[in-house]
């Protein structure tokens, strides 16, 4: 990214993009025509042009570092990333300890790379102090039902006495898609349980067969919500009836 600096002195109209060397009230103007006011510190920020997003890279005392092409001769990697800078990537050297950057990473760090260097980005002493751990939803949530307010851990409202499935956010929609599984995961089971003991009486098994293959065999994802032992009935079921139908076969062709 190409960035033109703003002269006190006026900068001659024929010449274009002329990169002055004196910022005016730290201002820097981007290629896509937007001028950009400098932070008052930049000491560990990353900065971009607000409007393109492009990154600009700015040193500890604020001065703009100005992204080049590496040359063809040069080969680099940067410390920040750890790989190798292409030819044609935009590239900046650190005016410290002379380690080369990419300029997209010099500014998403808001320094360089290189430990201990000057312009290496500053520690904020305030993200060292001990916060207590958030909670979701901060510490208060309301509940999609009633509408009061309860704790964010509560998985259970204390006004309406509505349970919820998990403390995450829940709006009244996310509330009824739980209502909804829950009442078609007990469907299921009932349904499973009962196709079971259905296959028990072995002289229906060639009709509780084909009832079991339409119900379970198109609800065989679906299955994981009831649980492995209602799954393990499912296949067991299925299993019975294949095997009092082949015998009832059997003994049908015995008999003729």
């Amino acid at each position: 990214m190409h960035l033109k600096r703003m002269s006190a002195s006026r900068c001659t109209s024929s010449i274009l993009f002329v990169r002055c060397r004196y910022v005016a009230e730290n201002i820097v103007t981007c290629d896509c025509g937007v001028k950009v006011r400098l932070p008052s510190q930049n000491r560990g920020r990353a900065f971009q042009c607000p409007k393109c997003k492009q990154p600009i890279a700015l040193t500890s005392d604020l001065n703009v570092l100005f992204g080049e092409p590496l040359d063809t001769s040069q080969t680099a990697v940067c410390p920040i990333c750890q790989t190798e800078i292409q030819q044609g990537e935009n590239c900046v050297k650190c005016p410290d300890c002379d380690q080369i950057h990419h300029q997209e990473c010099w500014s998403e760090i808001g320094g360089c790379g290189t430990y201990g260097c000057k312009q290496a980005p500053a520690v904020d002493d305030s993200e060292k102090t001990t916060q207590a751990p958030l909670t979701a939803w901060g510490d208060t949530k309301v509940c999609p039902a009633c509408g009061e307010t309860i704790k964010s851990i509560a998985l259970k409202c204390r006004y309406c006495q509505t349970s919820f499935s998990s403390s995450d956010p829940m709006s009244l929609n996310d509330l009824k898609d739980q209502y909804d599984r829950s009442d078609e995961t007990r469907t299921m089971k009932n349904t499973i349980i009962g196709l079971f003991a259905f296959s028990m009486v072995g002289i229906l098994a060639p009709l509780a067969l084909i009832i079991s293959l339409i119900y379970i065999i198109p609800k065989r994802k679906q299955l994981k919500q009831v649980g492995p032992v209602i799954a393990v009935l499912a296949w067991v079921s299925i299993g019975l009836n294949v095997f009092y139908t082949f015998l009832l076969f059997v003994f049908m062709m015995l008999e003729s």
